[in-house]
């Protein structure tokens, strides 16, 4: 593993006989520079300007959830595989402050979903709290006109950090524990905070965030963290900033940001102006990214 560290840290190509057997497919792709990287298609709904959080459905397999960053209202959308909108979802009695980052988890019954948004972004560091809002994934529609729903049931959930306000755009629920994870960000790029919230957290309740750690990366702007995703299986994470996708292999009897302390391996960026949102297909096996801004282009990075 040493041997590999070095030839990532070196920017060589790594091949995959040096790499340990329990690898996730996605980490050993991504370290072989094998990963091939496609247009999915262009999302041109005009409501779409700045997508900030993708993830992948469990309810509703093949499905691509999005939202907007801050300026918009507290919704999300269901996009097919091809970019086209299938539903517009509100959520009930949330407000958007700076919604940055999605998470979907498995629900309490087999084919369900959690879905996790977060409203943590904070430019100015001057926000109280922060919310994370916590509902069951909708079904969505295959066929027909797309859907325009609003969702009840919502659960808000109050956050505090143990050290002052901050600003994050990277959310992560963790599918082996359940652990709730802030990224913050920094715009000089460089060491930031990891911060966690138990799996257990019931409806507008206000909990302080622990600080589990930190995440070396490089410093300068294009290193500034803007989103993260966990596999459905947990055996492997990607960290999103400005200029860098990093994939790291994740051991699923230690916990999510454990896996910070490994050797990421760069995966294929494609040309997106500011993009903030990456995301695991369901299998694993692909990640999603797309920039903000008007008619921009789903990508996918896929293992061959």
């Amino acid at each position: 593993m040493k041997i590999l560290q070095a030839l990532v840290r070196a920017g060589a190509v790594v091949t995959l006989g040096v790499l340990p057997a329990a690898c996730a497919p996605i980490y050993n792709a991504t370290c072989k520079n094998t990963l091939v990287t496609s247009n999915v298609g262009p999302i041109t709904d005009p409501a779409l300007t700045e997508i900030s959080g993708i993830h992948a459905g469990i309810r509703n397999p093949g499905v691509w959830w999005v939202h907007n960053d801050s300026g918009d209202t507290a919704r999300v959308f269901a996009l097919d595989g091809t970019g086209a909108v299938r539903g517009t979802f509100v959520f009930s009695g949330a407000t958007a402050t700076d919604w940055e980052d999605i998470a979907i988890v498995p629900g309490a019954t087999a084919g369900t979903g959690a879905m996790y948004l977060g409203d943590i972004g904070d430019n100015p560091a001057n926000r109280s709290e922060v919310q994370i809002y916590r509902v069951a994934e909708p079904d969505v529609p295959s066929s027909g006109p797309p859907a325009s729903t609003t969702l009840t049931g919502v659960d808000t959930l109050h956050f505090t950090y143990p050290d002052g306000a901050h600003d994050a755009e990277a959310l992560m629920v963790d599918p082996i524990f359940g652990d709730l994870v802030i990224i913050a960000k920094s715009l000089a790029g460089g060491t930031v905070n990891i911060y966690r919230a138990p799996a257990d957290v019931a409806g507008g309740s206000t909990t302080m965030l622990t600080n589990v750690g930190t995440l070396a990366l490089e410093t300068g702007l294009l290193n500034a963290v803007t989103g993260a995703d966990v596999t459905r299986n947990g055996s492997a994470v990607a960290v999103r900033t400005y200029g860098t996708v990093k994939v790291f292999n994740r051991n699923t009897s230690e916990k999510v940001w454990t896996a910070f302390a490994g050797t990421p391996c760069n995966a294929p960026l494609p040309a997106e102006i500011q993009g903030e949102a990456i995301g695991f297909r369901d299998d694993g096996k692909a990640l999603a990214t797309v920039s903000e801004g008007a008619s921009q282009t789903l990508h996918l990075s896929t293992v061959p």
